[in-house]
């Protein structure tokens, strides 16, 4: 489930195709939070161009279970910066507490079930007021474009999701509080900073 070995090579050219610079602006739009003592763990951060507008931190962890994902953000990676860790995300055991974990593009590939568990599993991550960075598309308004995309990706990465869930209630019952957001793309993505209670 969920394996974008396949779409790797072209995620990039594709998102910029059908968003423009929608998906990257809303994906760095919290990035200038995060200060240079903070240990930041980036889940599913795909090729990697997350990386390139991160600002110089104490330690970052960058979590993905494509292959070929990893091989692309490796080049977009400042040298020594950044641990790359190949895994699926529940199955990622450490002992660290981040300040921050981010997720870009990535809590939309799972169905309630999964939802419920990958936010289980980001709350005991982080610190004690720590805070979650979530980018992803909404859930409303629907469009033809939106059900288009999410048909695709089921189709071509596998995707445990077979709708688009309401990811900001999942994450606001999850003991998460909203600080800030902003929207992308006539208001089909969104960008918020939680905090972790």
């Amino acid at each position: 489930m969920n394996n974008f070995d396949f779409v790797a090579p072209f995620y990039d050219s594709l998102a910029r195709l059908i968003f423009g610079d929608a998906l990257e602006r809303s994906a760095i739009h919290f990035l200038d939070e995060i200060g240079e003592t903070a240990n930041v763990l980036i889940v599913g951060g795909g090729t990697g161009k997350i990386l390139t507008s991160l600002p110089k931190c104490d330690q970052t962890t960058y979590l993905e279970k494509s292959s070929k994902m990893i091989a692309r953000a490796k080049r977009k990676a400042p040298n020594g910066a950044v641990r790359f860790v190949e895994m699926d995300f529940l199955d990622f055991e450490t002992t660290t507490r981040y300040d921050f974990v981010i997720c870009p593009f990535f809590l939309d590939c799972f169905d309630d079930v999964g939802l419920a568990k990958i936010l289980e599993r980001i709350h005991q991550l982080l610190r004690n007021n720590g805070r979650l960075i979530v980018t992803d598309f909404q859930s409303k308004p629907e469009s033809t474009l939106m059900k288009s995309m999410h048909y695709f990706f089921r189709a071509f990465s596998s995707l445990e999701s077979k709708k688009l869930n309401d990811i900001h209630q999942f994450i606001t019952q999850s003991e998460f509080q909203t600080e800030k957001e902003e929207f992308f793309y006539k208001n089909m993505i969104f960008s918020r900073l939680y905090r972790n209670l």
